[in-house]
Parts: C-alpha cells; structure tokens; sequence
C-alpha cells in the first residue's frame, strides 16, 4: 500500500523540511478521522523536526477536544508558511481559510479526487482513513529517513482508523487496516480507555437518540430517511454535526439498504447518506456533495428537492436488489 505513492510521499517530505512552520487544517465539523489524521501528521513533524513551528487548527468539537487543542490564528500567521490540509475532500470544506494564493498547499485525504485544490494532492481512496494514509506516510519516512512515531501520533492514528471504519465493521476495513491497527497497539496508550472516551454520550445526545428511533421514515423498500428540523435541533440543545454523528445508529435496521439524515441548517439542508451496498457518491454529487461509495454527503435547497434525493436513493437500491436477485446472491 506504500509503494504506489512514493514520489508524492518524497515531494510532501521535502516540501516539509523546507518551511520553518506549517499549519495544517481539516475539515469542518470535524470527526475522529480529521482530528486522528490532523493531529498525528501534527506529532510525526514534531518528533523528526523538532525546529519546526506546527499549528493546528480548526474548530473545537465537544465530543472529540479530548484529544488535542487547536489555536486561534490570523492572517499574519500565515506568512511565509506551509499549509496542510487532511481529510478535507473539497476546498469548501476547510475550517479556516486566511491561507493565500502564497502559500504552498498540501492535501492528504482519501475521499474521491473530486477537487484537487492543492499544489500536491496526495489522494488515496483505497485506504479506510486518512489515518491509515498517515500511517503508510510514516512508515515511507520511517524506511528511508528512519523517523520516529510517537506514542499519541499512534493513539491519534488509531482514532482515525476505528472512527471511519466503525470499529472495522465497515467494508473499508483492508488486510492492510488490520495490519496498521496491529502495529498502532505496538504503542504505550490505552484502547481501551480510549474507545470507551469515544462511548461516552451526554444526556441530550442519549435523548436525541430515542428522537431517532421513534421519526425515522421508511421511503421505500430498504430506504430510510430522518427528517431534523432547526426546531428539532433547539429542542434537543444540539449541533448539526452532533446530528452527523449519529448518522449510523439505524444501521442494524433489518432489511436496510440505503439511508439519510437530512439536516436544516436555515439557509441550506444538509444530507448525510450512507449504504450497505450500492453506490452512492454519484447521487451525492448530483446533489452539491460528494464522497465515498458507501459513504457521502449531499446539499439540497428545500424538503421537496430532498424528495427528488430519495427517489433517486430508491432507484439505486430497486437496481441493486434486482440484481442481486438475477445473480442470486439473496
């Protein structure tokens, strides 16, 4: 998995030990991935180049500031530095952009190579995470550079892996996700801890969750949907990337296909969807989004458009269980 990227992992590297300071960002409403991948590259940096100034930066999330604190930062701060990004698949969805056309830009992810906003654009969507992608860029500068991983880059890797793979039960879980997973526990922190810190859910989250169970609609055969209203949201004291976050709780549904969460958000409604088989990037990006097979996001403008999303959803899934049916794997 390392082999195929080299000439961007060497370009990345030596961009790297040009620049005095780098800052490196990640998406908005951040998720295990994008604080594991941001602040791992953040931690391998300052290990093997301990003059560098590195800054991290991005929103805090409530569920995930556990892990490490960011800054706030200016315009001026971005004077004569490097600027990475990770696990931000589209330009827009930086958190933070006082960076300029001056600076010299990176961007590490693994979601398809839909915007390549970058100077370098090191894009690998074979990996389960970011992190993972991290990992295989550590282990190139471990193998020619011998550079050190620190204890939290390794705990923060780890993070990444089991948030985007749901604790590898996902089919983006690789033999080489379990080989990287196998290597990180090599390292002096606690799973265990740390994964139960991931559990833990406040009050309103834990009733949020029953709003779920009990609103969730069945479109179609194997389509569900979730409708949260800014009302909704106010009732429960809640963000729309807490919202996000729970996008997964019905998959267990039986007979579940495909479904979404869409999200009022005022000006705009955000759509959160997810499949146990056919692929939905394409509607994703029909819809303002984009992604990954299995996994994207979508913008439409009012609940009408979002009917138009769920009957192209239910098409999708009408042709794939047809299919399964011709091919008779029921």
């Amino acid at each position: 998995m390392v082999e195929k990227n080299i000439e961007l992992y060497e370009k990345i590297f030596q961009k790297i030990r040009q620049y005095k300071k780098i800052i490196i960002h990640r998406h908005e409403r951040p998720d295990p991935d994008a604080y594991g991948s941001q602040g791992a590259l953040a931690e391998i940096i300052r290990k093997n180049f301990e003059d560098k100034e590195v800054i991290l930066v991005g929103k805090k999330s409530p569920s995930l500031s556990f892990l490490f604190d960011t800054v706030e930062v200016d315009s001026s701060d971005y004077k004569g530095a490097l600027v990475i990004t990770t696990d931000t698949a589209n330009f827009d969805r930086i958190d933070g952009k006082l960076f300029t056309k001056e600076n010299y830009l990176i961007k590490i992810d693994h979601h398809p190579p839909i915007d390549n906003y970058a100077n370098i654009n090191l894009v690998d969507i074979e990996v389960s995470s970011c992190s993972e992608l991290i990992y295989n860029f550590y282990t190139y500068l471990k193998d020619k550079y011998n550079f050190k991983l620190t204890d939290k880059a390794a705990e923060l890797i780890y993070v990444g892996i089991v948030g985007d793979t749901g604790r590898f039960l996902f089919p983006n879980t690789s033999a080489n996700t379990l080989k990287v997973a196998a290597e990180l526990l090599n390292y002096d922190f606690n799973m265990a801890q740390l994964l139960n810190r991931l559990d833990i859910s406040s009050e309103k989250m834990m009733r949020f969750r029953s709003f779920i169970f009990k609103n969730y609609n069945v479109y179609h055969d194997g389509v569900v949907y979730l409708k949260i209203t800014k009302a909704d949201m106010e009732e429960y004291q809640i963000e729309p990337g807490e919202v996000s976050s729970e996008v997964n709780l019905i998959r267990s549904l039986e007979g579940l296909v495909a479904w979404c969460f869409a999200i009022d958000e005022g000006n705009k409604i955000r759509v959160r969807l997810r499949s146990k088989g056919p692929s939905i990037n394409q509607i994703a990006e029909k819809y303002n989004g984009g992604g990954h097979r299995l996994a994207s996001g979508a913008t439409v403008k009012n609940w009408d458009e979002l009917d138009d999303l769920l009957d192209d959803l239910a098409r999708v899934v009408f042709e794939f269980n047809k299919n399964k049916e011709i091919l008779g794997t029921e």
